[in-house]
Protein backbone atom coordinates (compact mmCIF):
# COMPACT_ATOMS: atom_id res chain seq x y z
CA UNK A 1 0.00 0.00 0.00
CA UNK A 2 1.51 3.80 -0.91
CA UNK A 3 0.48 6.84 1.27
CA UNK A 4 1.32 9.77 0.13
CA UNK A 5 1.37 12.73 2.93
CA UNK A 6 1.47 16.31 2.46
CA UNK A 7 1.58 18.78 5.59
CA UNK A 8 1.96 22.15 6.50
CA UNK A 9 0.75 23.59 2.95
CA UNK A 10 -0.55 27.11 4.62
CA UNK A 11 -2.10 28.48 1.25
CA UNK A 12 -2.80 32.11 1.62
CA UNK A 13 -3.90 34.40 -0.78
CA UNK A 14 -3.12 34.05 -3.86
CA UNK A 15 0.25 35.82 -5.38
CA UNK A 16 1.36 36.62 -1.90
CA UNK A 17 5.22 35.83 -1.56
CA UNK A 18 5.88 34.07 1.71
CA UNK A 19 9.65 33.71 2.57
CA UNK A 20 10.48 33.85 -0.89
CA UNK A 21 7.62 31.37 -2.00
CA UNK A 22 4.40 31.51 -3.74
CA UNK A 23 2.55 28.98 -1.72
CA UNK A 24 -0.28 28.84 -4.50
CA UNK A 25 2.51 27.19 -7.05
CA UNK A 26 4.12 25.19 -4.63
CA UNK A 27 1.11 22.95 -4.18
CA UNK A 28 0.38 22.82 -7.54
CA UNK A 29 3.94 22.08 -8.42
CA UNK A 30 3.21 19.49 -5.92
CA UNK A 31 -0.49 17.74 -7.12
CA UNK A 32 1.71 17.78 -10.67
CA UNK A 33 4.59 15.77 -9.42
CA UNK A 34 2.01 13.09 -7.14
CA UNK A 35 -0.24 12.76 -10.16
CA UNK A 36 3.29 12.29 -12.65
CA UNK A 37 4.46 9.67 -10.80
CA UNK A 38 2.52 8.52 -7.94
CA UNK A 39 -0.81 7.91 -9.25
CA UNK A 40 -1.12 4.21 -8.03
CA UNK A 41 -1.34 5.59 -3.97
CA UNK A 42 -3.98 4.43 -2.31
CA UNK A 43 -4.37 8.03 -0.74
CA UNK A 44 -3.18 11.22 -0.07
CA UNK A 45 -3.33 12.96 3.66
CA UNK A 46 -2.74 16.09 4.09
CA UNK A 47 -1.85 16.97 7.94
CA UNK A 48 -2.71 20.09 8.41
CA UNK A 49 -1.72 23.85 8.52
CA UNK A 50 -4.08 23.58 4.93
CA UNK A 51 -4.38 27.13 5.14
CA UNK A 52 -1.76 30.45 6.45
CA UNK A 53 -5.34 32.14 8.77
CA UNK A 54 -8.36 29.50 7.92
CA UNK A 55 -9.93 31.95 5.94
CA UNK A 56 -13.18 30.88 4.00
CA UNK A 57 -11.46 31.51 0.12
CA UNK A 58 -8.15 30.14 1.23
CA UNK A 59 -10.15 26.88 1.53
CA UNK A 60 -12.10 27.66 -1.62
CA UNK A 61 -8.50 27.54 -3.33
CA UNK A 62 -6.94 24.64 -1.87
CA UNK A 63 -9.90 22.67 -2.99
CA UNK A 64 -9.76 24.22 -6.68
CA UNK A 65 -6.38 22.96 -6.18
CA UNK A 66 -7.10 19.41 -5.21
CA UNK A 67 -9.57 19.08 -7.96
CA UNK A 68 -6.46 18.54 -10.25
CA UNK A 69 -5.28 15.41 -7.55
CA UNK A 70 -5.85 11.73 -9.31
CA UNK A 71 -5.66 10.34 -5.80
CA UNK A 72 -8.22 10.59 -3.03
CA UNK A 73 -7.74 12.85 -0.46
CA UNK A 74 -7.91 12.79 3.06
CA UNK A 75 -7.72 16.94 5.22
CA UNK A 76 -6.59 17.07 8.83
CA UNK A 77 -6.35 20.60 10.28
CA UNK A 78 -3.60 22.06 11.87
CA UNK A 79 -2.81 25.50 14.07
CA UNK A 80 -3.51 27.56 11.52
CA UNK A 81 -6.60 26.05 10.42
CA UNK A 82 -10.39 26.97 11.31
CA UNK A 83 -12.36 23.69 11.85
CA UNK A 84 -15.59 25.15 10.13
CA UNK A 85 -14.29 26.82 7.95
CA UNK A 86 -12.46 23.53 6.47
CA UNK A 87 -15.57 21.27 6.85
CA UNK A 88 -17.72 23.76 4.71
CA UNK A 89 -16.24 23.11 1.54
CA UNK A 90 -15.16 19.86 1.90
CA UNK A 91 -18.35 17.39 2.66
CA UNK A 92 -17.12 14.77 1.02
CA UNK A 93 -13.89 14.63 3.84
CA UNK A 94 -15.23 13.23 6.80
CA UNK A 95 -16.13 13.89 10.49
CA UNK A 96 -16.86 12.00 13.46
CA UNK A 97 -20.10 11.94 15.40
CA UNK A 98 -18.79 15.43 17.29
CA UNK A 99 -17.94 17.11 14.62
CA UNK A 100 -14.23 16.46 15.23
CA UNK A 101 -12.41 15.88 11.45
CA UNK A 102 -11.50 12.37 12.42
CA UNK A 103 -11.83 9.24 10.36
CA UNK A 104 -10.83 6.05 9.44
CA UNK A 105 -9.52 4.42 5.76
CA UNK A 106 -9.59 0.96 6.23
CA UNK A 107 -7.94 -1.58 4.16
CA UNK A 108 -7.82 -5.63 4.63
CA UNK A 109 -4.11 -4.63 5.93
CA UNK A 110 -4.68 -2.32 7.77
CA UNK A 111 -6.49 0.73 9.53
CA UNK A 112 -5.54 4.10 8.85
CA UNK A 113 -6.40 6.45 11.35
CA UNK A 114 -6.87 10.72 10.86
CA UNK A 115 -6.95 12.68 14.64
CA UNK A 116 -8.12 15.79 14.69
CA UNK A 117 -5.55 17.69 17.14
CA UNK A 118 -6.64 21.65 16.34
CA UNK A 119 -7.71 23.31 19.49
CA UNK A 120 -9.15 26.89 18.63
CA UNK A 121 -7.01 29.40 19.61
CA UNK A 122 -4.35 28.00 20.13
CA UNK A 123 -0.73 27.07 18.58
CA UNK A 124 -0.45 23.57 20.59
CA UNK A 125 -2.21 20.73 19.85
CA UNK A 126 -5.03 19.25 22.15
CA UNK A 127 -6.80 15.61 22.17
CA UNK A 128 -9.85 16.06 24.30
CA UNK A 129 -11.68 13.37 26.05
CA UNK A 130 -14.16 12.67 22.98
CA UNK A 131 -11.46 12.75 20.66
CA UNK A 132 -9.26 10.30 22.87
CA UNK A 133 -12.70 7.93 23.34
CA UNK A 134 -13.12 7.82 19.24
CA UNK A 135 -9.43 6.78 19.05
CA UNK A 136 -9.66 4.30 21.89
CA UNK A 137 -13.24 2.78 19.87
CA UNK A 138 -11.37 2.84 16.39
CA UNK A 139 -8.06 0.92 17.84
CA UNK A 140 -10.48 -1.86 19.30
CA UNK A 141 -12.31 -2.28 16.03
CA UNK A 142 -8.63 -2.85 14.02
CA UNK A 143 -7.82 -5.30 16.67
CA UNK A 144 -5.91 -7.74 14.91
CA UNK A 145 -4.63 -5.44 12.15
CA UNK A 146 -2.26 -2.66 12.11
CA UNK A 147 -3.38 0.79 12.90
CA UNK A 148 -1.23 3.64 11.71
CA UNK A 149 -1.95 7.03 13.63
CA UNK A 150 -1.63 10.67 11.06
CA UNK A 151 -2.37 14.24 13.58
CA UNK A 152 -0.28 17.59 13.00
CA UNK A 153 1.05 18.20 16.28
CA UNK A 154 3.98 15.71 17.48
CA UNK A 155 3.00 13.65 20.55
CA UNK A 156 6.62 13.99 21.56
CA UNK A 157 9.68 16.12 22.31
CA UNK A 158 11.67 16.23 19.73
CA UNK A 159 15.11 17.94 20.99
CA UNK A 160 14.16 21.43 19.84
CA UNK A 161 13.76 24.00 22.45
CA UNK A 162 11.36 26.47 20.73
CA UNK A 163 8.91 24.17 18.52
CA UNK A 164 8.59 21.42 21.79
CA UNK A 165 6.69 24.05 23.86
CA UNK A 166 4.14 24.10 20.99
CA UNK A 167 3.42 20.33 20.14
CA UNK A 168 0.59 18.29 21.51
CA UNK A 169 -0.76 18.90 24.95
CA UNK A 170 -0.60 15.93 27.48
CA UNK A 171 0.98 13.86 25.24
CA UNK A 172 0.71 11.29 27.45
CA UNK A 173 -2.95 10.89 27.11
CA UNK A 174 -2.52 9.39 23.32
CA UNK A 175 0.30 7.90 23.91
CA UNK A 176 -1.67 5.54 26.98
CA UNK A 177 -4.46 4.85 24.42
CA UNK A 178 -1.75 3.72 21.91
CA UNK A 179 0.29 1.37 24.14
CA UNK A 180 -2.80 -0.09 25.73
CA UNK A 181 -4.48 -1.63 22.47
CA UNK A 182 -0.41 -2.88 21.24
CA UNK A 183 -1.49 -2.29 17.41
CA UNK A 184 -0.21 0.89 16.77
CA UNK A 185 2.65 0.54 13.88
CA UNK A 186 3.70 3.97 12.96
CA UNK A 187 2.69 7.91 13.99
CA UNK A 188 2.66 10.58 11.33
CA UNK A 189 2.69 14.26 11.98
CA UNK A 190 4.18 17.65 10.66
CA UNK A 191 3.86 20.77 12.59
CA UNK A 192 7.55 21.13 13.03
CA UNK A 193 9.12 21.57 9.19
CA UNK A 194 11.43 19.25 9.75
CA UNK A 195 11.81 16.04 8.63
CA UNK A 196 12.46 14.05 11.71
CA UNK A 197 12.39 10.40 12.52
CA UNK A 198 12.44 8.02 15.90
CA UNK A 199 10.69 6.56 18.39
CA UNK A 200 8.29 7.30 21.51
CA UNK A 201 7.04 4.68 23.82
CA UNK A 202 8.33 1.80 21.50
CA UNK A 203 6.26 3.35 18.65
CA UNK A 204 8.12 4.69 15.50
CA UNK A 205 7.19 8.20 14.21
CA UNK A 206 8.44 10.76 11.20
CA UNK A 207 7.50 14.13 11.05
CA UNK A 208 7.92 15.82 7.56
CA UNK A 209 8.93 19.12 6.36
CA UNK A 210 6.13 20.00 3.78
CA UNK A 211 5.50 22.73 1.39
CA UNK A 212 6.32 25.75 3.37
CA UNK A 213 9.46 26.89 4.42
CA UNK A 214 11.84 25.04 6.97
CA UNK A 215 12.34 25.67 10.62
CA UNK A 216 16.33 26.33 10.64
CA UNK A 217 18.00 22.86 13.02
CA UNK A 218 18.56 24.76 16.21
CA UNK A 219 18.65 22.69 19.59
CA UNK A 220 18.31 25.91 21.33
CA UNK A 221 15.65 28.21 19.94
CA UNK A 222 16.96 30.71 17.61
CA UNK A 223 14.00 31.56 15.66
CA UNK A 224 14.94 31.43 12.02
CA UNK A 225 13.67 29.67 9.02
CA UNK A 226 15.24 29.02 5.69
CA UNK A 227 13.79 28.67 2.18
CA UNK A 228 14.78 24.76 2.06
CA UNK A 229 13.25 22.56 -0.95
CA UNK A 230 9.34 21.29 -0.33
CA UNK A 231 8.95 17.64 0.07
CA UNK A 232 6.20 15.23 0.44
CA UNK A 233 6.37 11.91 2.10
CA UNK A 234 5.72 8.60 0.02
CA UNK A 235 4.98 5.57 2.82
CA UNK A 236 5.09 2.17 1.59
CA UNK A 237 3.46 0.01 3.98
CA UNK A 238 3.79 -3.86 3.11
CA UNK A 239 2.59 -6.69 6.81
CA UNK A 240 4.37 -4.93 9.54
CA UNK A 241 7.27 -3.37 7.00
CA UNK A 242 6.56 0.53 7.06
CA UNK A 243 9.17 3.03 4.41
CA UNK A 244 9.13 6.45 4.46
CA UNK A 245 10.61 8.52 1.52
CA UNK A 246 10.97 11.83 1.29
CA UNK A 247 10.66 13.80 -2.15
CA UNK A 248 11.68 16.81 -3.07
CA UNK A 249 9.94 17.44 -5.89
CA UNK A 250 11.32 20.77 -7.26
CA UNK A 251 14.55 19.42 -7.24
CA UNK A 252 15.86 18.83 -10.70
CA UNK A 253 20.02 17.67 -10.40
CA UNK A 254 21.62 16.62 -13.79
CA UNK A 255 21.28 12.78 -14.69
CA UNK A 256 24.33 10.48 -14.92
CA UNK A 257 24.10 6.24 -15.79
CA UNK A 258 26.31 4.60 -13.34
CA UNK A 259 27.10 1.97 -15.95
CA UNK A 260 28.61 4.30 -18.31
CA UNK A 261 29.36 7.20 -16.16
CA UNK A 262 27.88 9.34 -18.72
CA UNK A 263 25.44 12.38 -18.31
CA UNK A 264 21.77 11.20 -19.60
CA UNK A 265 19.77 14.02 -18.48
Amino acid sequence: MKIIQVTDVHLGRRGEIRFGADLHERLDRCIDHINAHHGDAALCVFTGDLTESGEAQSYADLKSGLARLSVPYRLLPGNHDRRANLVAPFAGNPTDENGFVQSVFDTPEASLLFLDSLAEGRVTGELCDRRLAWLDARLGEAAGRRAYVFLHHPPVELGLELLDPLGLEQPHRLLDVLMRHGNVGYVFFGHVHRDIAGTVAGIPFSAQRGLHARFMLDLVGDEKVEQAPPAYSIILIDGARVVVHSCDFLENWPLWSPATGQRVG
